[in-house]
């Protein structure tokens, strides 16, 4: 794939499927090939960065009170090689999902429900977008890195706990990531994956891992 390029910064192309760089891949691996995002352009040009947004968190009165408990974190994430941030603010590992969810997905008999707070600032280097499919929960009885779902955002949108909406290029946004993994998995590791890319003057982008323990 083709992408524009910004004064003074190099265009990036894929060197492998897998979506786009930062989009996760459901995989057991810590690294990937995905297309990079292209270069921005600077603040100045675009207007401006925008403001961060304020931690997500249940309403006063909303049913969140009653379906789990969170859990302070307050770690943050920097990948200064594409400019993407992030800040874990607080985790939920005990939201109990309506009966209604649970009958409608047959596979949470045998799960659990985890949710992360987080707030993310997409590069304003590069044309990219900044989300839950960047997250994944490591360190699975399985073997398997666990990706986020978004099947149960109604649900906990309902219960007080806004999901998280994707940050443009150079934009901030803050809400609530969702994982559903096995009931057995005691030890929680968030973790946002770089994937690896190839910049047009040849320099390569390496993949890497960045992991929180979440506990």
């Amino acid at each position: 794939m083709r992408i524009r390029v910004a004064t003074r910064v190099p265009a990036v192309a894929a060197i492998a499927a897998c979506g786009l760089l930062l989009t996760g891949c459901n995989d057991d691996s810590g690294s990937g090939a995905g297309s990079a995002p292209s270069p921005a352009p600077s603040a100045s040009a675009a207007g401006g960065s925008a403001p961060s947004a304020s931690p997500s968190q249940p309403a006063a009165g909303s049913k969140g009170a009653a379906t789990g408990t969170a859990v302070p974190v307050n770690k943050t994430i920097d990948d200064d090689v594409m400019g993407e941030k992030a800040t874990v603010i607080k985790y939920v590992k005990d939201f109990q999902p309506s009966a209604a969810a649970k009958a409608k997905y047959a596979a949470l008999a045998d799960e659990k429900v985890v949710l992360v707070d987080v707030k993310v600032t997409a590069s304003s280097k590069y044309y990219d977008s900044f989300g839950a499919t960047s997250f994944y929960l490591t360190g699975m009885p399985n073997g398997i890195d666990q990706a986020s779902t978004t099947i149960l955002d109604d649900e906990i949108k309902a219960a007080g706990y806004p999901p998280l909406k994707d940050a443009e290029t150079g934009k901030t946004s803050t809400g609530w990531v969702a994982f559903t993994p096995t009931k057995d998995a005691d030890k929680l590791v968030l973790r946002y994956k770089r994937l690896a890319a190839k910049a047009s003057d040849g320099t390569d982008i390496t993949a890497k891992n960045f992991d929180v323990p979440l506990d």
